[in-house]
């Protein structure tokens, strides 16, 4: 009964991190939206999605990745053996070495940043002037890498005290600021992309200073007192060294496919930026809100030394990764090209630019489930404390992605590249898979795999439903509002027949989150 409570905790926690992510995810297409007319697939889309790609790589490995999952079993860990007092000093004193080191490693990127775009995208050099606005670019926004890691470690930090809501919202705050920029001055500047990259500096700064009250009331107070020797300090830099393998190791495969993509075709790049978001988009409301409620939970159970609770709560979570995957999986391999249409064909977002992103968008599309199992995974070996086992995996797949990219881009051009990012992403789930099992013991049992096999079998059935209405529809609308009122009814119409078929097939489990979502708390009732 305590594990059923557990479990329902965990649903709505998810749930209340994923309404406003869907909120910051609609506005992030709102954002991307207004860069693909502004900038399209060409030189400047190119260029600023290059030279984001750098500092945002660098976020993405440090900040939100190793960063934050080495943070949270350290900081949870405190909390439990020596008390709030204790744990607000570390975090003080995190908070000061953080900010140092990033401020350090902001100057570093600003001073190196013409070695950095000539080394990882050469090719631009055959565009005159490609390289100029690239470095440029790259120069204004490096400083986003400090403002970005301490509203990480700020996020980090709530999450751990089980407050979810306002660091889930702060994101919104980030699009928010760029879509205001593009909106009142991109249209006025003679290169957009330099309106871009200053809005998402000042986003940043708004994500940052929107979750302070919170975190001041919550116990956190100034001033930060940095100390390389504090021990929490030297936990988290042990378990983050190994943790930028095994956490980034998606973020440096999709650099690395951004990085060849540069001397492919004009606007393979963008195309594959374009794909990455919308997959993201699919990926992030449920997946990335589900880690985010994990680790602290896991955490807590291993603090405990409570291994038969973590299972429970891994296979639980995998069941849940299952039924919210692979249907999203399926509609995005059946409607790429539709999405990319709609989404982003106007202004200087041509025909051309939709088929080159629907094509990345279809092949990232069969990694969808397996990104989404391996963050499970990935935060589950860190909960643990153990950043060393994924770090080796990472590491491999890392190299096992360039030779099967190499192939596949000079083969299939820009699409090839997304398809090995898919291909090697199966393979890592699957070693990681294994290799917890070794550690933990027999997690999924034969019922976590019939539940698979149901799913299947409910996307099989929404599948007929979506390409019957597909084809239906796609003879009267293509493009402007007719497309989107088309695409809009062809996946509502896949989500009621796949969650219909759920509930033929896979009752267990529909019954468990709607009693979850909709029975009253359980905070109400007092334990004997």
């Amino acid at each position: 009964m305590e594990h059923d409570e557990k479990q329902s905790k965990i649903i709505r926690s998810t749930a209340s991190v994923a309404l406003p992510m869907l909120v910051s995810r609609v506005l992030g297409y709102v954002r991307d939206m207004l860069q693909a007319y502004f900038l399209g697939t060409g030189t400047s889309a190119d260029a600023f999605t290059l030279a984001y790609t750098l500092p945002n790589l660098l976020r993405r490995l440090t900040a939100e990745g190793a960063m934050t999952a080495a943070f949270i079993p350290v900081f949870t860990d405190m909390r439990v053996r020596e008390g709030r007092e204790e744990m607000w000093a570390f975090a003080r004193s995190f908070f000061g070495v953080l900010a140092l080191v990033m401020a350090a490693v902001s100057i570093l990127g600003i001073f190196l940043s013409p070695i950095l775009v000539k080394t990882v995208a050469a090719g631009f050099g055959d565009v005159e002037g490609k390289w100029a606005l690239t470095i440029g670019l790259t120069r204004l926004m490096f400083p986003f890498i400090l403002i970005i890691s301490l509203a990480a470690l700020a996020t980090g930090i709530l999450n751990s005290l089980q407050r979810f809501a306002v660091p889930a919202f702060a994101p919104v705050l980030f699009n928010i600021s760029v879509i205001a920029g593009a909106v009142m001055f991109a249209s006025r500047a003679e290169e957009p992309a330099w309106i871009f990259a200053a809005a998402i500096l000042a986003g940043g700064i708004l994500q940052l200073l929107f979750q302070w009250p919170a975190l001041h009331r919550e116990g956190l107070r100034l001033p930060f007192r940095p100390s390389i020797r504090h021990p929490g300090v030297i936990r988290v830099a042990v378990l983050m060294v190994p943790g930028v393998f095994s956490f980034g190791a998606y973020q440096v495969k999709f650099a690395v496919s951004r990085f060849m993509a540069s001397h492919l075709e004009e606007g393979s790049v963008s195309a594959l930026y374009y794909a990455s978001r919308v997959e993201e988009l699919t990926f992030g409301l449920f997946s990335i809100a589900l880690a985010v409620v994990l680790l602290p939970s896991l955490s807590g159970q291993a603090a405990a030394r409570d291994s038969q609770g973590i299972r429970k709560t891994l296979e639980f979570s995998l069941r849940l990764i299952v039924l919210g995957t692979l249907p999203a999986m399926t509609g995005l391999l059946l409607l790429s090209r539709p999405i990319m249409q709609v989404l982003f064909e106007r202004g200087e977002f041509t025909a051309r630019s939709t088929a080159l992103s629907a094509e990345c968008l279809f092949f990232l599309a069969l990694g969808l489930p397996f990104i989404s199992v391996t963050k499970i995974l990935v935060t589950t070996f860190y909960s643990l404390q153990d950043t060393r086992t994924p770090a080796a995996v990472a590491f491999v797949l890392i190299l096992i992605y360039i030779a099967a990219a190499l192939p596949l881009g000079t083969v299939l051009g820009v699409g090839g590249l997304a398809l090995a990012l898919s291909l090697t992403q199966m393979i890592h789930a699957g070693v990681l898979g294994f290799l917890l099992r070794k550690r933990l013991g027999r997690y999924a049992d034969t019922g976590f795999w019939a539940v698979v096999l149901r799913s299947f079998a409910a996307c099989a059935v929404m599948a007929g439903a979506v390409i019957g209405v597909s084809h239906a529809v796609s003879r009267e609308a293509a493009a402007g509002m007719a497309g989107i009122v088309a695409l809009a009814a062809t996946i509502l119409t896949g989500i009621i027949v796949y969650g219909a078929a759920v509930f033929v097939l896979n009752r267990r489990e529909f019954d468990s989150l709607r009693n979850a979502l909709f029975r009253s708390r359980p905070g109400a009732r007092k334990e004997p």
